[in-house]
């Protein structure tokens, strides 16, 4: 077994990456251009750990190297031996999906074989200065994977996932659901149908401004503080280089007047399980509409029938009002594992 670690920052994209997407099914944000305009605006070392087998590549995992001088406004230093830090093992992108992939995951996951092959790799490569990791995204399958000594494991936010394949139309799905929740989604839908002034549509991510996109992007992110590491903005030029990707899609809501947009989803395809990245919309006082985010889920339910998507994921956050929509919460774990 071959082990690369690579830096998006200076490495160029292997011979073996698209490859390895499309066996994998690594969505848009895995492109290598991605990863590289991702890394170069990060604020901690963002290292992709590649396991080959005769030059076959056989699982990736993407990581971030946390050390004491990892600062919300202090771009990645460069990683290397005598620093002592952790790794967080994450998706590039969307925080609803795990980071890693192996070829064999053992009923499991994965989440054995990321203990037992990417965690001597990576102290191979940083030295023992590496003391910790810390898993997000561990199924229910890969929980015993990861109990025991030195292993603490909790519950996270569950993912929601919907269903579409019992619906023909959007008015199905709307019809399943419980009566409060269906009187208001008809309310929502015969509102916006009969205003002129705005028009909601799916575009390949190409068609979309990114200067808009990040724009929006920033007063939603503004609203959440929940977490122990405030977000960094949106930047212009990763957004630049994650619409040019073929199966990135945005839903636009635009005024009709002006052209203006006022709210935006990002949708990762697949032919399997379609992920909702983002949702975003000007806040009511400067010149917002109300309701768009539930008007979204139903747009996303129609373009999903459309291109015969059998789920989607609707991603983490806002669990009970995704359940109400008619999505399965899917439990999820981290795992922080200490390494002497």
């Amino acid at each position: 077994m071959v082990i690369e670690v690579l830096d998006p920052r200076r490495d160029p994209e292997p011979a073996y990456w698209k490859p390895l997407r499309a066996k994998a099914g690594l969505r848009a944000d895995w492109s290598w251009e991605v990863l590289t305009a991702q890394a170069w605006a990060a604020r901690t070392e963002q290292p992709v750990t590649v396991l080959l087998e005769d030059g076959e590549p056989r699982g990736v995992v993407s990581s971030a190297w946390v050390t004491g001088l990892t600062r919300r406004h202090r771009f990645a230093r460069p990683a290397g031996r005598g620093r002592f830090g952790g790794l967080d093992v994450r998706s590039p992108g969307s925080s609803a999906m795990p980071g890693w992939w192996f070829d064999d995951e053992d009923g499991d996951g994965g989440v054995g074989r990321l203990l037992d092959t990417f965690v001597p790799a990576m102290r191979g490569e940083l030295g023992f200065g590496l003391r910790g990791l810390l898993v997000r995204q561990v199924g229910e399958s890969g929980v015993d994977s990861v109990r025991g000594k030195l292993k603490m494991v909790r519950r996270t936010e569950d993912v929601a996932v919907l269903d579409v394949t019992p619906f023909s139309n959007r008015d199905d799905w709307v019809n399943s659901l419980a009566k409060k929740r269906k009187y208001n989604l008809r309310k929502i839908f015969r509102t916006f149908e009969a205003d002129p002034s705005i028009e909601a549509r799916v575009v390949p991510g190409s068609d979309a401004d990114p200067v808009e996109i990040a724009e929006l992007l920033r007063h939603n992110e503004s609203k959440h503080h929940d977490v122990p590491i405030v977000p960094l903005p949106a930047f212009v030029g990763y957004w630049s280089a994650l619409l040019r990707q073929p199966d990135v899609h945005v839903l636009t809501y635009r005024e009709t007047a002006n052209g203006r947009v006022v709210a935006i989803a990002t949708l990762f395809d697949h032919p399997a399980l379609p992920v909702v990245r983002n949702f975003a919309a000007l806040p009511p006082e400067l010149g917002g509409r109300s309701n768009l985010y539930f008007h979204f889920y139903g747009e996303v339910v129609r373009w999903a029938l459309e291109t015969g998507r059998p789920q989607v994921m609707f991603g983490k956050k806002m669990s009970e009002t995704k359940a109400s929509l008619g999505a399965d919460l899917v439990p999820q774990y981290a795992a922080a594992v200490a390494l002497l």
